[in-house]
């Protein structure tokens, strides 16, 4: 049990921790966009695209559950990717409803050329950080997310 006296008390909206995440997911979008700009990619589309990379072929509510973004959203950012070729959408055999989508070759060229960029960027956002630092920042932000998965307007589903 915790003492009362041990929870923090937020005197400025800057000190609050919903605050803090979203500055500081202003921040990991600029610096996506600043180091994936010569790959015209952004981290919703790179999310998805590195996601049927390593699962393979999906339906939307399956990307969607991966990467814990709602199914409208997903369907705007496969469509945005159907139109540059990186995806490609085919009706199922096992079900004429689903749509899996899958990665063309230029998706999956993509994903390996953005990939140095990619971790460029994470490792600007982490550069304040001690690699002590890092890995307990991390470790808390995982705790965090998964602890308040059922909040999320899209929860994460594997």
């Amino acid at each position: 049990m915790s003492d009362e006296s041990d929870a923090p008390v937020f005197d400025r909206v800057s000190e609050m921790p919903g605050h803090l995440l979203r500055r500081c997911q202003q921040i990991a979008v600029s610096v996506f966009l600043d180091e994936c700009r010569p790959h015209d990619l952004t981290p919703l589309q790179f999310a998805v695209l590195s996601t049927l990379a390593q699962s393979g072929p999906l339906d939307q509510v399956g990307i969607s559950g991966r990467i814990a973004l709602d199914r409208t959203t997903v369907s705007v950012v496969v469509r945005n990717l159907e139109e540059r070729g990186l995806v490609r959408r085919e009706v199922s055999a096992r079900d004429r409803r689903s749509k899996p989508v899958s990665l063309t070759e230029a998706g999956q060229a993509l994903v390996d050329s953005a990939l140095p960029a990619v971790e460029a960027a994470q490792e600007r956002m982490l550069s304040p950080l001690s690699a002590s630092e890092r890995k307990r920042f991390l470790q808390f932000l995982q705790k965090m997310a998964d602890g308040n998965n059922e909040e999320s307007r899209a929860p994460l589903r594997t």
